[in-house]
């Protein structure tokens, strides 16, 4: 079974939900006007938002545990 180290899994889920998050920011439509509400069409994407936070819990854990050795 292979084996990836959790700061590279965190580096590329953080980078591929950021990716999204900006897709959702930039795109007319997805969201209401002037909020972060997300419309019928933005739904979609916004609900993949959460992979940026579980990246950066990954990549942050990583970094504690190598402070911790």
């Amino acid at each position: 079974m292979p084996v990836v180290p959790p700061a590279l899994a965190g580096a590329a889920l953080t980078a591929f939900g950021a990716g999204l998050v900006r897709l959702y920011l930039k795109t007319p439509g997805m969201r209401e006007e002037g909020s972060l509400r997300p419309t019928v069409q933005g739904m979609a994407v916004a609900k993949d938002s959460w992979m940026l936070a579980i990246g950066t819990a990954l990549l942050l854990d990583a970094l504690a545990d190598r402070r911790r050795r």
